[in-house]
Order: structure tokens, then sequence, then C-alpha cells
């Protein structure tokens, strides 16, 4: 399970968009991954009661760099 943040460690998390442009991928796709639990996240801001998702997630820089070195340890096949 994955630690709790603290207030102040999440002053240097990355928004959807830095993520995407660090790993070259879509705001979508980084999203996709964060639902996943790919990366250690948190999604703030959102509310259950307007349907839908709302809110912004933002994102470990360091769960993000360990993922990208795993990705280039491991890189996908092309079919």
């Amino acid at each position: 399970m994955a630690r709790t943040p603290k207030l102040l460690e999440l002053e240097d998390w990355l928004t959807t968009g830095q993520v995407a442009k660090r790993l070259g991928r879509s705001r979508q796709g980084i999203l996709n991954l964060a639902r996943d639990g790919r990366f250690r996240a948190v999604h703030v801001g959102k509310n259950h009661e307007h349907g839908g998702e709302r809110g912004v997630w933002i994102f470990d820089p360091q769960s993000v760099d360990e993922f990208a070195a795993k990705r280039v340890a491991f890189p996908t096949t092309s079919r």
C-alpha cells in the first residue's frame, strides 16, 4: 500500500500535463495509468455528487521517474 503524502511534499509533485510531456504520452494515457496505480498519485478536489470525475491529479515525481526507468529497461515490442 502506498504511503500517504505529507502536505509539504505535494508542493513538488507534477501535474498531468507535466507527466505527459516527461513521458511522451497523452494526458488521457497518464490518467489511465494513474487509475491503474502505476504511479504514486493523488486525485485532489474530486466530488462524486456531481457525477463524472472532477478535480486534478498530481503525481510523485520519483514514482514517475521509476516508471520511466522501468519502461526503458523493459521496452514494449512492436507488433
